[in-house]
């Protein structure tokens, strides 16, 4: 008799159509609690003149607060209310200048195939009826060469993307990411072109980015660009302990589910205002308490805090640690330990505990202001992006998980 093969899948069960909580980096929650005001100024901005103050804007925020969310946000209501169209580019993509150009293309290409485009088309033949009393004129498009190579032309396309969109009433919105690992020079010119355009021929083209707050300290502080010295700073503050309650139990009780008092309590402090541990927390209650078949309970809770704050530090802290090189990592630890007694350390302490020569801090600390791991803390100071860093690297540390290189020897 053949031994029967055991089943390793689990069982098919149906998959909700949607979910209370969305777990990912960048994913909108169906619950975006604390952000009404601030998406409202940046509309009421950018629906303002184009060639105003107000038409360049970034979003500024530490990794999990929001600032991507907030960017699709805006993206999501330009395209839905008015109509708008939307550049989307990132400026951790290779080349920002190319990526912005290629999605300018496609962006002209999708406009011209919803609209057509006059400037693109020839004569086909003309009709001329009995008498000459009606006449009719046809058109065929012109075949375009296909683009290889993308950014000497960036300005010239953005410019007649602008012009395409205001024939239907609309504005371009072009958006990035990340703005802060744009190179400078790549800043300058990228706000050299939309400045041109905006002021010079007065298009309808408005800017929206999001970054880290550090840009403060790099690209913002460039006195040799207008356009960075002009945006307009908005900052993605922590959710209120009220916001994050009510992000927490609207999902659950709009998708049929209950929380008790005590444990919303509970799951609402381990969230400490970080929109993305909200949904982590969220999600793993929802999970244990198999949707809305059991009420949430103070159980729930406990265990989705621990699992949460683990795998904040798997999917956040982790990947970021393993990148960063090994004075970087030195450089951190000396940080957290110094922590632990000043919030915002000075950087000449935190070399002289990581064993690194003052010549070399402004290049670590800009890495770590990079990483997201770290904030300015005023001026010669630093601080942690996130409260639950020091508890990360502590545990990390003495599980084995993780180590610190050792300080070189002087003189090896």
């Amino acid at each position: 008799m053949t031994p029967q093969r055991p089943q390793y899948f689990p069982a098919e069960v149906d998959i909700p159509a949607s979910m209370p909580f969305t777990p990912g980096f960048g994913s909108t929650p169906p619950c975006l609690v604390g952000r009404d005001d601030l998406i409202r100024t940046v509309c009421a901005l950018l629906a303002g003149d184009p060639a105003g103050e107000g038409s360049t804007n970034v979003l500024l925020a530490p990794r999990g607060l929001g600032k991507t969310v907030l960017l699709n946000e805006v993206e999501d209501a330009a395209r839905s209310e008015r109509g708008w169209l939307v550049v989307s580019v990132s400026g951790t993509d290779g080349d920002p200048i190319a990526e912005t150009h290629k999605e300018v293309c496609r962006a002209m290409d999708d406009w011209t195939q919803a609209h057509g485009d006059p400037a693109r088309r020839r004569l086909a033949s003309v009709s001329i009826g009995a008498a000459g009393l009606s006449a009719g004129v046809s058109y065929s498009e012109e075949p375009q060469p296909r683009r290889t190579t993308y950014g000497d032309d960036l300005r010239r396309d953005l410019s007649e993307l602008t012009s395409a969109a205001a024939s239907t009433g609309a504005r371009v919105l072009l958006t990035m990411d990340e703005m802060h690992a744009i190179p400078l020079a790549q800043a300058r010119q990228l706000g050299s072109y939309i400045q041109h355009i905006a002021k010079r021929e007065r298009r309808a083209l408005v800017f929206l980015g999001a970054a880290l707050p550090y840009i403060t300290e790099t690209l913002l502080a460039d006195r040799k660009s207008t356009f960075l010295q002009r945006l307009a700073i908005h900052r993605a503050d922590p959710l209120s302990a009220a916001d994050a309650r009510r992000g927490l139990k609207e999902p659950i009780e709009t998708h049929g589910g209950r929380i008790d008092d005590e444990a919303l309590e509970l799951a609402t402090a381990a969230v400490g205002g970080h929109p993305y541990m909200l949904q982590l927390v969220g999600d793993k209650m929802w999970r244990a308490a198999a949707g809305a078949a059991e009420p949430i309970t103070v159980v729930h809770a406990q265990d989705a805090a621990a699992d949460a704050k683990e795998s904040l530090g798997d999917h956040l802290f982790a990947p970021t640690w393993h990148g960063l090189s090994e004075n970087d990592k030195r450089f951190l630890s000396a940080l957290v330990a110094l922590s632990a007694t000043h919030a915002t350390p000075r950087v000449a302490a935190v070399c002289e505990r990581a064993g690194i020569g003052n010549s070399s801090a402004s290049a670590y600390r800009r890495r770590l202001l990079l990483s997201g791991l770290v904030g300015p803390g005023g001026r010669g100071r630093l601080r942690l992006a996130h409260p639950a860093i020091a508890p990360w690297l502590k545990q990390a540390i003495a599980t084995g998980s993780i180590s610190v290189p050792a300080t070189p020897q002087s003189g090896t």
